[in-house]
């Protein structure tokens, strides 16, 4: 929260196991841009969804005292001995663990807060509610050879060192699970309608004919709410949406293929009861985007030439802030998504402009976000 350091992930060829990585930005009396490993393959060959603790840690019961103003911890999941059975075979009963260790203390040892049996292959992101108690991801149940996996969300208390398995479907398998940091406490949750999975976990088909959308559950899994987003209200949505700072409505980006009419926005905000997405902007084929921290700003990449654009959700004014240079390939390191550091004095982003995808940052110059309002 205090805008110095960032989590990230990495892996030396795409076959390799991840690691997460701390970046310092600025530690003067260290040198700025000290890069430090978290995890290692070694001890731990499955990680996933990282995410970093809003709060100071005596937030989170533990007899480990950080005088650190925000971010004390690293929450994510893990998977015990990953060398073991392939998914979906052999006798041992797959588990995942929701781990955690100090920022701080960067070689301490991760601890385990709690597990639950019978899902696999976590999903690559997670989620933290804004008091820091409560932990989301999602993962897979398989079954047998010829039966569809089930995607389960598992909410995780780390206060209680519980977790359970909260809402099911078969087609949500892309979550992008993601607490809503106002005070209702909701997950956001996408659903791939029509999209399947086949008995080992692979995506045969990431979505049917009706595209994309998403709903709202609370913490529990319970009170869904639909969203009038995606057909028939709208062209289908990206997948790529977040939370709009704390109104309880979330920005989203939407489909766009030949024929669509051009002068229809990429760009819309929609909320629980909206009768439809409202138009944010156009003008630009906007795909990856995140948001400041109150919601008045956007920033999205732009392919194919990947420039990086910030907006005004309130005037939809746009202004191009730098050229991120990434081909928009394959894998997902070749997608920019940029996102704002929390004081919106800076901005990241992926790109492999020099062939290597790496991390790249850049400054938001002062009066640039006042200068489109």
């Amino acid at each position: 929260s205090d805008s110095r350091r960032f989590v990230y992930a990495r892996f030396r060829s795409i076959d390799q196991p991840r690691e997460l990585w701390i970046c310092d930005l600025g530690a003067p009396d260290m040198g700025a841009h000290r890069l430090l490993p978290l995890t290692s393959p070694n001890d731990e060959a499955s990680v996933h969804g990282p995410v970093v603790t809003p709060g100071t840690s005596d937030t989170l019961d533990t007899s480990v005292t950080l005088d650190t103003p925000g971010g004390a911890w690293l929450v994510y999941a893990g998977v015990p001995d990953a060398g073991g059975p392939e998914p979906g075979k052999g006798d041992a009963t797959p588990v995942i663990e929701v781990r955690r260790r100090p920022l701080d203390r960067p070689d301490a040892p991760a601890e385990v807060i709690c597990a639950i049996e019978g899902f696999e292959r976590p999903y690559p992101l997670g989620t933290i509610s804004p008091d820091g108690r409560y932990y989301a991801t999602s993962a897979l149940r398989l079954g047998g050879p010829d039966d569809r996996p089930i995607a389960g969300i598992l909410v995780a208390d780390l206060h209680e060192r519980r977790i359970a398995c909260v809402h099911e479907a078969h087609d949500i398998f892309n979550a992008h699970v993601q607490f809503d940091p106002g005070d209702r406490r909701d997950l956001l949750i996408q659903h791939n309608r029509g999209g399947i999975v086949d008995a080992t976990g692979t995506i045969v088909h990431l979505v049917g004919d009706e595209g994309a959308t998403f709903y709202v559950i609370d913490r529990g899994g319970g009170n869904l709410r639909r969203l009038n987003i995606g057909r028939p209200y709208s062209r289908p949505v990206q997948g790529h949406q977040v939370w709009l700072g704390p109104t309880g409505r979330i920005i989203s980006t939407l489909v766009r293929r030949p024929g669509d009419d051009p002068d229809e926005a990429d760009l819309v905000v929609i909320g629980p009861g909206d009768a439809r997405p409202a138009e944010v902007a156009r003008g630009w084929r906007f795909d990856h985007l995140a948001v400041t921290g109150d919601g008045r700003y956007f920033i999205c990449d732009v392919p194919p030439n990947g420039e990086i654009v910030v907006g005004s959700v309130a005037t939809g004014n746009v202004r191009v802030l730098c050229v991120s240079g990434t081909s928009f390939g394959r894998p997902q390191y070749t997608h920019a998504h940029p996102f704002f550091s929390p004081d919106a004095r800076n901005a990241f982003f992926n790109s492999d402009r020099t062939g290597l995808g790496q991390i790249y940052m850049a400054s938001i110059p002062e009066g640039f976000l006042a200068s489109l309002d």
